[in-house]
C-alpha cells in the first residue's frame, strides 16, 4: 500500500556548526542542501530539499506523489550518520489554531512511550496569539490526555526524547528529534586524498574527516597478483559504504608490488616500512595534485602499534608536500573499532586478507627511525621511475551512494 505525499514538509533537518560560520553561513547551507538532494535522488526517493529559515525541509518532489512504503526507514538510516545533519524529524503538520495542533497529540503518544521526555516549542510566526512557553503547556497536556494514565513521564533535564513544535506563517509542525552525527556538509572544506586500506583504522579516519566537511578522493596501494585480490575488494567495499556519507567517490587502486621489491632488495631490512610509507606519501601526494586535494589523510593512533611512532611519523611525514591529517591520533583501538561499528565498516575492515604493508615484512622493523638514516638508504634507491609508473598504473573505481557506477583503468 503506497502512502500519499502532498506539499508540506514530511521531514525536517537541523544543523548546529553551520550556523555560526558568519558571512559563509549561505555557502555551507547550499552545499548541505545540494548533498541531500543528490542522496534523495541516488536513493530512488521521490523528494527533496529545501532551505528555509535555518532550517531544511524534506518534502515529496511533486504534490501527491506516492511514496514507497519504506521511505521512513530510508530516510532515517541516511540522514542518522550524514554529515552535517545535527538532528531530523518526522513531521505532523496542523492548521494554524492550538486545537488543530492538539488533535496531532495522540499521534506522539507511541513514539514517546517507555521514554522521559519534554516539549519545546518555537514560535516563527509571532503573531500566534500563544507565546513558545504557553505552547509548550498546553501541548503537553494534550499529549497527556492522549496516553494512559501514568504512561508518559515528562522531564525538563535528562529527558529522552524531544518533542519540537514549530509556529511557522501558514501551519504548525510536531516532530520528535533524532540525533544525527552534525559536523559539516561534506565539500564545504575542500578536498584531502585518504590513504585507504583494508584496515579498521583509515576508513574511520576517513569519515572523521569527512564530517569536518573534507570531500575524500582516497587511494588504496594493492601488491597485485603476488597476493590475493582481497584487500583489494574490501577497500572497495570500504570506499562504496564512505560513498553514502560522501556522495560522489572515487577509489584511485595503485600497484606498488614493483616499489616493495626494490625496497626489498636493496634498503636496510629495519628500514622497509618507513621507506614504503614514504613513497606511498609521494605518490599520494602526487595524485592530489592531480586532482586538486590540499590534504593527506592517514589512520594512525600514536604508539597503537611498534611503527606508530613520533619518530616514525616525522620521518614518513618528510617526504609528503601537503599536510598529513590523523584525526585518530588521541584515540585506541577499541574507541576505532566502536566507530567503525556505528559507521558500517567494521565487518569489512575485520576480513582476514593480505595487508600490503605486511608483504616483505622485516622480523625487527625500526621504531624511531632518524630521519638523516632514512634519507641516507632513500638515496641508494632509484624509486622516482617506479612511482611514476605506479601511479600511471592505477585503476579508478567510482561510487556513488553504495552503488559502483563505473571501472576503467587509465
Amino acid at each position: 500500500m503506497k502512502s500519499q505525499a502532498n506539499s508540506t514538509p514530511l521531514a525536517i533537518v537541523h544543523y548546529d556548526e553551520i550556523a555560526l560560520k558568519g558571512g559563509n553561513r549561505a555557502d555551507f547551507e547550499r552545499q548541505l542542501v545540494r548533498n541531500l538532494n543528490d542522496m534523495l535522488k541516488a536513493r530512488g526517493l521521490p523528494l527533496r530539499a529545501r532551505n528555509a529559515r535555518g532550517r531544511i525541509f524534506i518534502e515529496a518532489r511533486e504534490a501527491g506523489a506516492a511514496l514507497p512504503d519504506d521511505w521512513r526507514e530510508r530516510l532515517r538510516a541516511a540522514l542518522s550518520l550524514f554529515p552535517g545533519v545535527a538532528y531530523f524529524g518526522f513531521t505532523e503538520v496542523a492548521e494554524k489554531s492550538m486545537e488543530a495542533l492538539e488533535a496531532l497529540a495522540p499521534v506522539f503518544v507511541e513514539r514517546l512511550l517507555g521514554h522521559t521526555f519534554r516539549v519545546s516549542a518555537r514560535r516563527v510566526d509571532k503573531r500566534f496569539p500563544l507565546n513558545s512557553t504557553e505552547i509548550e503547556r498546553a501541548f503537553a497536556a494534550a499529549v497527556f490526555r492522549a496516553a494512559p494514565d501514568g504512561a508518559l513521564k515528562a522531564a525538563m533535564r535528562g529527558f529522552r526524547r524531544a518533542l519540537q513544535v514549530e509556529v511557522l506563517e501558514h501551519a504548525i509542525i510536531a516532530y520528535v528529534k533524532e540525533p544525527g552525527i552534525g559536523g559539516l556538509a561534506v565539500g564545504s572544506s575542500g578536498r584531502a586524498v585518504p590513504l585507504l586500506s583494508a584496515g579498521f583504522d583509515s576508513p574511520v579516519a576517513t569519515f572523521l574527516m569527512m564530517k569536518r566537511g573534507v570531500k575524500a578522493h582516497p587511494v588504496h596501494f594493492h601488491s597485485m597478483p603476488l597476493v590475493s585480490d582481497e584487500a583489494l575488494e574490501a577497500a572497495k567495499d570500504l570506499a562504496r559504504r564512505l560513498s553514502d556519507f560522501q556522495g560522489r567517490l572515487t577509489l584511485a587502486l595503485v600497484p606498488v608490488l614493483p616499489i616493495q621489491e626494490h625496497i626489498r632488495e636493496h634498503a636496510p631490512e629495519r628500514l622497509r616500512i618507513v621507506l614504503l610509507r614514504r613513497s606511498f606519501m609521494r605518490l599520494a601526494c602526487a595524485y592530489a595534485a592531480e586532482i586538486g586535494a590540499l590534504a593527506l589523510i592517514t589512520g594512525e593512533s600514536v604508539g597503537q602499534v611498534a611503527s606508530q611512532t613520533l619518530e616514525n611519523m616525522r620521518a614518513i611525514d618528510a617526504a609528503a608536500t601537503l599536510p598529513v591529517l590523523r584525526p585518530l591520533c588521541g584515540m585506541n583501538k577499541r574507541e576505532i573499532i566502536d566507530l567503525a561499528r556505528k559507521i558500517g565498516t567494521e565487518r569489512t575492515s575485520a576480513r582476514p586478507c593480505d595487508d600490503t604493508c605486511s608483504l616483505f615484512l622485516p622480523r625487527r622493523p625500526e621504531t624511531k627511525a632518524k630521519l638523516e638514516a632514512v634519507l641516507a638508504a632513500e638515496e641508494k634507491l632509484d624509486l622516482a621511475a617506479l612511482e611514476e609508473e605506479a601511479l600511471g598504473g592505477r585503476a579508478l573505481a567510482h561510487f556513488i551512494f553504495g552503488e559502483e557506477r563505473e571501472k576503467r583503468e587509465n
